[in-house]
């Protein structure tokens, strides 16, 4: 389970690092060309976006160690991406045991084709 845990993690962790990364870039072009003059508002991965997908789920598991340093606002974003990988790995079990299921467990892939 764990390396399906770390995939799925890495996998949501490089998603929301890439689109970020688009959006400073779309940012920067904007105020280049002059048609934008306010700057990119603040998020919570511009806090945590040097974490590599292993410290990600170390910070993830010392939440449930009630030990993490960091600010309530940055657990709460840490906690939504651990746990949107933690319930896709266990859907991945359940369709593997269960696949009959597979349309229930992951409907947007029934609409995706």
């Amino acid at each position: 389970m764990e390396q399906k845990f770390l995939d799925n993690l890495a996998a949501y962790w490089k998603a929301q690092k890439e689109e970020r990364l688009a959006t400073r870039r779309s940012y920067a072009a904007m105020r280049k060309l002059g048609n934008m003059t306010s700057f990119l508002p603040a998020h919570m991965i511009d806090h945590l976006i040097d974490l590599t997908t292993e410290q990600l789920r170390e910070e993830y598991l010392s939440l449930f160690r009630r030990d993490s340093k960091r600010s309530a606002a940055e657990r709460k974003y840490i906690e939504q991406i651990g746990t949107q990988a933690y319930n896709l790995t266990i859907c991945q079990y359940a369709i593997e045991e269960f696949p009959e299921l597979k349309d229930e467990l992951l409907p947007d892939l029934k609409n995706a084709s």
